[in-house]
């Protein structure tokens, strides 16, 4: 444990030159300011059993009711009853459980849900940050950099989303609306969806992630603050999630 807290305390890896932490202390003494802190991923942990909570709850008394309305049964119970033959066939083949569109469409649908509402709200919290149209301010006047309170909670409502991913069985989420239209039949929709999402992940993905992101956190920040060991790290993080695309 002596090990891990010294790497986690280690200025020389974590900080550019001439940063201390030390000096976030100070900021926050004199100017009475927010910074992030290790501290603060301890909302994660009951924040992510509320979103849990609250996607079961929506999806046992909404989304079933949307998707039965659409014309879309649970078969599963059917479905039990014709497998219950080949019950030990099945096991010993190692077979999957039988999962229904109900089920799938519920699902989609919570997804669907919370990544419009979590874009919706990271457009509202960002779109009047300077630096989101000017990326060099991520590192200009490094670290008196305030964390406001709504970006605050912008990064604690995400990670607990994706923290309750953990406590369900964790399920693709992308093209989620588009999924629920082939569980509702309407395909010609559902063709429309997938195709606006190809153009969007087109030019989010292979477009504005490398050549605004990537480029602000290996040119702008290199110049700025300069190399230090964290830099590599997080710059290759981001270089291997890019390649993952």
């Amino acid at each position: 444990m002596a090990a891990v807290s010294t790497f986690i305390s280690n200025e020389w890896f974590w900080l550019p030159k001439n940063t201390t932490w030390e000096d976030f202390t100070q900021l926050k003494q004199e100017g009475n300011i927010n910074l992030p802190s290790p501290k603060d991923l301890l909302y994660v942990f009951p924040l992510s059993g509320a979103v849990y909570l609250i996607e079961v709850l929506f999806e046992r008394y909404i989304a079933k009711p949307i998707g039965r309305s659409f014309g879309i049964h649970d078969i599963s119970a059917r479905k039990a009853m014709k497998d219950k033959k080949t019950t030990t066939t099945s096991s010993s083949k190692g077979s999957h459980p039988h999962v229904s569109p109900l089920t799938k469409f519920s699902e989609s649908c919570w997804r669907f849900l919370a990544y419009l509402s979590l874009f919706i709200y990271g457009v509202v919290v960002v779109q009047n940050k300077l630096w989101i149209w000017d990326t060099r301010l991520c590192w200009l006047n490094y670290p008196n950099q305030p964390l406001t309170d709504d970006v605050f909670w912008y990064y604690m409502i995400e990670l607990s989303f994706y923290g309750s991913l953990l406590l369900s069985p964790f399920i693709d989420a992308k093209r989620k609306l588009g999924k629920m239209a082939i569980y509702a039949g309407a395909k010609q929709f559902s063709d429309i969806v997938f195709a606006i999402f190809a153009v969007t992940w087109f030019a989010i993905r292979l477009c504005y992630y490398p050549y605004k992101i990537l480029y602000t956190t290996i040119f702008d920040q290199a110049s700025i603050l300069g190399r230090y060991p964290a830099y590599y790290v997080f710059n290759g993080l981001l270089l291997f999630l890019y390649a993952l695309q």
